[in-house]
């Protein structure tokens, strides 16, 4: 289930990179991470929100703050 696979991924991000694993001491500078199952075909649906449908359009690949993640969040 969602939840077993979060706490696995969790403890071993922690076991594997100590950055995270200080970041997430007793939740003070990172809360637990959260997995958001997203529905079929939520990418296209961004896609057309954003009005980049078709094979000429950049796909941002990072990006410093949440805007793309609310938006997918939004959308699902």
């Amino acid at each position: 289930n969602i939840s077993k696979f979060c706490e696995d991924l969790d403890k071993n991000l922690q076991k594997f990179n100590s950055d995270y694993k200080s970041k997430r001491f007793k939740n003070i500078t990172m809360k637990r991470l959260e997995i958001i199952v997203a529905k079929e075909k939520l990418f296209f649906d961004w896609l057309k929100f954003k009005n980049k449908l078709g094979g000429q359009n950049k796909i941002p690949r990072l990006c410093n703050d949440r805007i793309f993640i609310e938006e997918l969040i939004k959308l699902n």
